[in-house]
């Protein structure tokens, strides 16, 4: 009796990995992309054998493409349209970890709108062939486009089912199974075909490709037909051998295309021959689509038996998944941070607001800026692993995101200004509006950019809230790097001063209470008898003060020797070494040592973190430091804390240790509290002027922990603080840093601290309860395979001089004391209010108005309101008009562990609610009642929701 051999029908698809920019420039790439595109025409039109082509899932490609070659549209419509050519449904292919969830979802959006205005089909897989590393939260953001599968190659990975841990942990070694390490994190064995689960449940068929997606092609040579042999139907046996041991149905899929590979027109002769033997293996080639693929596997989905929960982050099992892309350019993620929280907390949703009070919604503009901003997106730019050309490129498109987000945002808040009533304010009186783009109400500092000319100094002008209360506030001067202010006619200015035209006047104070997503007004109101600035000090002093001296308790900010204090905390800076002691008056927990400073060399590259064998390290302990009050107030303080350290300048020359050179290196620490918040926001700067090393500030919880929690997109992520036992030997070591968006947090259950930041994605967490927030990774090179925590190179080894970040450097992040988890502490509330500060505008225009006339008082809204009242705790990441119809879009995410009861109440009236998927297609009818409509979000869930309001 014989059992009947299983066949398998392999799907080869046939592609190209088009890295837009890399080792060299988008305009040296574009030009070999252009040329390819035309023989992958060619070759579909010429041979009717050749079924079709994969287009790397990116529709920037076409874009790029039809710049230089408009004619060729239609032919590119009518092969994609009948299925030779696959493109989308991204945009650009992302990294995941660097870019906000929003801008996840705005760049499949884009895929939406590029292939809506081309008028072509786009392809329905999740195509992410070569991330580094992948968000938890993936699947629900693609099941929200409609897409339930995604390929997937690094961070997954290990031994197939049934099979015992192999030995391959290099790329390379294409034929051995990898070991499963870390395999009490992530799971032991693997399927190519598995189930990707994200933390709210939501799954997609998840693709695993073991052999990667860069398979070269075939070779031949008709001299030797035995070597070509080997190298066409020998290959095929070793790749299909080795893959159908993680099948878990009757398909396999083989990659055939790279990096920037061309198509091969030989490739269904090839297949034709490679067939003709295999079959008696029970293997049969295919060339098709990712998309037939997915087809095919759903009928059989029912044998796939692994889950895979959460990230794709498993080190050391084949794929290099690149951690030290989180630090490298560090300048670039900071841009990236601004521009995006431009768009996503004031450009969108203030047009939205001012679309529903009857002015237009600059939708194209808004998606110019997107367009620019994720043009940065794709893993070698934004990780800032590519060649300094392109980098440098890079800060245009970031510039000039920037600037319309930053236009749009000024010119609604005029809007807004100009229809308060400010019913409490005098005629003269100076009248602004500060919006809070939150959805909970809070108490925070706003700055108000003011004329110069205007003279506003707290001796000559008042500040007065709705109440007609007296605020204090401060003004410090400042540069504007876009515009100019002059003494304009219509600011009444008499006997104007002397002053740059490009300086202005920052105005600042902390604002109570501002309603989520709303606003309050407020005036400034020249005093009739200015207040003497040189016998009294308007903010509190500790100690032993004279009358008038800083003896008042103007606010519950005040003042000492080396102390900053309000009525939440108390910090003091440590005159022997200057770190922090933080006293939590709310819980009376201390904590010592925080924002001290460790440096150490590093030999790797803008991939990896590498550690010289003879490192020396550096701190900021014992060093005595300078200390100086650099502002003190009523609304905020300031301390500098400046230590002076000698630094090696480079790594020496056999790149093992650091140099015996050494360089001057200044470090600087802003230590800032305001009245009334629960914070301590710190600016950290210096000029580099050392070479190879990575500078880290430590906070010590005081506490051991085993676990740490940072933010990721749309959701909260634990990870032990312990490194897995079993790394050493491993391709690619697990390390203690990880990505994070707006925070980390560490706890042993009673006490917490969360490290708040912007736009510092990189930090590690040790057993200690040791919290590492990196704010510079200096390096020289794209890569090189000379260190030791990597195996192999990762790409080219070209020297990159602009890594090394030599210059002016800085770096903004804040420390959260609080008892318990950072769920238990509303911690994501306080990192979001840390990201989103509180903007604010004048009625009159301050500088030339920004459509060239000035906007007509219409004052129809009451001092203070709210727009979109949001009971309930979630949290809102995008308020915008619907795309396709006059309706305003809420997206709001449930970042907690239980289930919640949210609900939302629009200014205007609501006339219908429903839930919908991110493409804002309805799914569900909601009930208003009474103006609201309410929904239960579950936890980790996303929802988005259509509200049609008159």
């Amino acid at each position: 009796m014989t059992t009947e051999q299983k066949t398998y029908t392999v799907h080869m698809y046939h592609h190209t990995h088009w890295d837009r920019e890399w080792w060299s420039t988008l305009q040296r790439f574009r030009f070999r992309l252009v040329h390819t595109i035309d023989r992958i025409l060619d070759t579909v039109e010429q041979n009717e054998d050749f079924t079709n082509f994969v287009l790397d899932g990116q529709t920037i490609v076409l874009k790029d493409y039809l710049e230089v070659r408009p004619q060729q549209l239609e032919r590119l419509k009518t092969h994609i349209n009948s299925g030779k050519l696959f493109v989308g449904p991204w945009h650009i292919l992302p990294d995941e970890f660097l870019v906000s969830g929003e801008a996840t979802i705005r760049n499949l959006w884009l895929g939406e709108r590029t292939v809506r205005s081309l008028g072509i089909k786009k392809s329905m897989v999740g195509y992410l062939p070569d991330q580094f590393g992948h968000i938890a939260q993936m699947p629900q953001i693609l099941q929200g486009f409609g897409v339930d599968n995604a390929i997937v190659w690094r961070g997954f990975g290990a031994p197939p089912l049934g099979q015992e841990d192999g030995t391959g942990d290099q790329g390379k070694d294409y034929y051995l199974f990898p070991k499963a390490r870390n395999s009490d994190v992530f799971p032991g064995r693997m399927q190519n075909e598995f189930w990707w689960e994200a933390p709210n449940g939501t799954r997609v068929l998840g693709i695993f490709l073991p052999l990667e997606y860069y398979r070269s092609h075939f070779k031949e040579d008709p001299e030797n037909p035995e070597w070509t042999h080997d190298q066409t139907v020998g290959r095929a046996m070793r790749t299909l051998n080795h893959l159908k041991a993680f099948a878990a149905t009757d398909y396999i899929l083989e990659p055939m295309g790279g990096d920037h590979l061309n198509v091969d027109p030989r490739l269904p002769r090839l297949l034709k021959t490679i067939n003709a033997e295999i079959g008696k293996a029970g293997f049969r080639y295919e060339q098709t689509s990712l998309d037939q693929f997915i087809q095919n596997v759903k009928t059989q989905q029912d044998r796939i038996s692994v889950v895979w929960k959460g990230e794709g982050r498993a080190f050391g099992r084949k794929a290099h998944i690149l951690p030290g892309v989180f630090s490298a350019r560090l300048y670039l993620k900071q841009y990236n941070y601004k521009t995006q929280t431009e768009l996503e907390r004031y450009a969108e949703p203030l047009q939205a607001i001012t679309w529903t009070l009857g002015e237009r919604y600059e939708q194209d503009y808004l998606w110019l800026a997107w367009d620019r901003l994720i043009q940065n997106h794709p893993h070698d730019s934004i990780c800032g692993c590519s060649i300094d050309a392109v980098h440098r490129e890079m800060i245009p498109r970031f510039e000039e995101a920037l600037q319309i987000g930053q236009l749009l945002k000024e010119d609604s808040l005029q809007v807004l200004a100009n229809r308060v009533r400010a019913t409490f304010s005098e005629p003269d009186d100076l009248v602004f509006v500060v919006f809070n783009p939150l959805n909970w109400n809070r108490t925070d500092q706003v700055v108000l950019t003011l004329n110069p000319h205007l003279e506003v100094r707290p001796e000559e002008w008042a500040l007065i809230g709705e109440n007609g209360q007296e605020i204090p506030f401060q003004v410090r001067q400042a540069r504007s790097p876009y515009e100019k202010a002059e003494s304009f006619p219509w600011l009444g200015i008499k006997d104007p001063q002397q002053h740059d035209m490009d300086s202005v006047t920052e105005l600042y104070f902390v604002a109570e209470d501002l309603p989520g997503v709303g606003y309050r007004t407020y005036a400034l109101r020249k005093l009739a008898d200015p207040r003497p600035s040189h016998r009294i000090r308007p903010y509190t002093i500790l100690g032993n003060v004279a009358l008038h001296k800083g003896n008042e308790a103007i606010t519950d900010l005040a003042v000492g020797p080396r102390v900053l204090e309000n009525r939440f905390l108390k910090v003091t800076v440590n005159e022997k070494d200057g770190s922090l002691t933080l006293e939590d008056r709310e819980t009376g927990h201390v904590y010592e040592g925080l924002n001290q400073f460790v440096d150490g060399g590093d030999n790797g590259d803008t991939y990896n973190y590498g550690w010289p064998l003879g490192d020396l390290e550096f701190s900021t302990r014992d060093l005595r430091p300078h200390i100086q009050v650099l502002e003190a107030g009523a609304a905020s303080s300031t301390l500098r804390v400046t230590w002076k350290l000698k630094l090696p300048a480079s790594i020496s020359e056999n790149r093992q240790n650091r140099s015996d050179s050494y360089t001057d290196f200044e470090l600087h620490s802003d230590i800032t509290l305001h009245a009334g918040v629960k914070r301590v926001d710190i600016r950290t700067h210096f000029v580099n002027t050392a070479k190879d090393h990575r500078l880290r500030a430590v906070f010590p919880l005081g506490r051991k922990i085993e676990r740490s929690s940072a933010e990721s997109q749309f959701c909260v992520v634990d990870r032990p603080a312990r490194l897995p036992e079993d790394q050493r030997g491993s391709g690619e070591p697990a390390v203690h840093e990880h990505p994070q968006m707006a925070f980390v947090s560490v706890t042993d259950g009673e006490k917490g601290l969360s490290i708040l930041n912007r736009g510092l994605p990189e930090f590690s967490a040790d057993e200690e309860g040791n919290v590492f927030l990196t704010v510079l990774r200096a390096v020289g090179y794209l890569s090189r395979e000379d260190f030791l925590t990597r195996v192999g190179g990762a790409g080219p080894t070209s020297a990159t001089p602009d890594a090394q970040t030599l210059g002016p450097c800085e770096a903004e992040y804040s420390i959260y004391p609080h008892a318990g988890t950072w769920e238990e502490a509303q911690t994501v509330r306080v990192a979001h209010a840390y990201n989103a500060p509180l903007v604010a505008n004048t009625r009159v225009s301050q500088i030339v108005p920004l459509r060239n006339q000035h906007l007509t008082v219409n004052a129809t809204l009451p001092d203070s309101g709210s727009f979109l009242k949001v009971e309930g705790n979630a949290l809102l990441t995008a308020l915008k008009r619907a795309e396709d119809q006059e309706a305003l879009v809420v997206r709001l995410v449930n970042q907690s562990s239980k289930a919640e009861s949210v609900t939302l109440k629009p200014l205007q009236t609501l006339k219908a609610a429903f839930l919908t998927n991110m493409l804002e297609q309805p799914t569900e009818s909601l009930s208003v009642l009474e103006g609201a409509v309410t929904l239960d979000i579950q936890p980790w869930q996303i929802v988005t929701v259509l509200l049609e309001v008159e």
